[in-house]
């Protein structure tokens, strides 16, 4: 335990420094500027196309996890007002938004039900589904991966609030997520924020190995501050 300690003091450390050199670098920023008024047009509306379908899950999920339900309900009324727009069909493969539709009926059962800690799970399983479902993800390919750890610490945060924790099926997430981070690593300049990124997967690794809820729920959310640190860094 006093290693995991050391650990998780490490990672913290590594990860303040990280974020500190994203915010103090100008040229980090000048170049964010340019990447940005270079992007064609049709670029950005992809990636606003990806975020229509994913972004309601990605707030239910959040406001499931903090059991809030005026928050719920606004979401789903996002995720209706896409559907009634046509959002998910324009940007889903064909299969995929017919598959969706099943997949939200099952969510508005549980939000009736006022069922937190599913609405939690399923929100997050859909906001996957929509990752791998999006039409465009292939013009998108880093940002794709990017996404999936972002789903890797939501799914872990709704999977430890069940009341039976899957250990076997974090783990299985972790180790999923950490390939995808192994293709992302040579993209990211910064060693810190590499360092952390290494060192968050062993930590999570060690955390579900030892069934450290605890530990695991920091480290999930650390996993969520950093995936905001490297879409800037890429």
């Amino acid at each position: 335990m006093k290693n995991f300690k050391i650990l998780l003091i490490g990672i913290i450390m590594i990860f303040t420094v990280s974020c500190q050199q994203q915010k103090g670098d100008p040229n980090q920023s000048k170049s964010n500027v340019v990447k940005n008024d270079t992007k064609v047009k049709s670029d950005k509306i992809v990636f606003s196309n990806l975020d229509m379908i994913l972004s309601p899950f990605e707030d239910m999920t959040e406001f499931a996890l903090d059991k809030n339900e005026n928050g719920i309900l606004k979401s789903l009324n996002k995720v209706e007002d896409a559907i009634a727009k046509g959002v998910f069909e324009k940007n889903m493969t064909p299969e995929g938004s017919k598959s969706l539709i099943p997949k939200i009926e099952k969510l508005k059962g549980l939000i009736s039900q006022n069922n937190y800690s599913q609405i939690a799970i399923v929100s997050t399983e859909i906001f996957q589904f929509n990752i791998n479902n999006f039409s465009d993800g292939n013009l998108i390919e880093t940002q794709i991966r990017i996404e999936h750890l972002d789903y890797m610490g939501f799914k872990i945060l709704a999977l430890l609030d069940q009341d039976k924790i899957d250990w076997k099926n974090i783990q299985q997430i972790i180790d999923d997520s950490q390939k995808v981070w192994l293709t992302l690593s040579p993209m990211v300049k910064d060693s810190n924020l590499k360092d952390t990124f290494d060192y968050l997967f062993e930590g999570l690794s060690l955390s579900a190995d030892q069934k450290d809820t605890k530990i695991c729920n920091i480290l999930a959310n650390m996993d969520l501050a950093l995936v905001d640190v490297l879409e800037n860094a890429i």
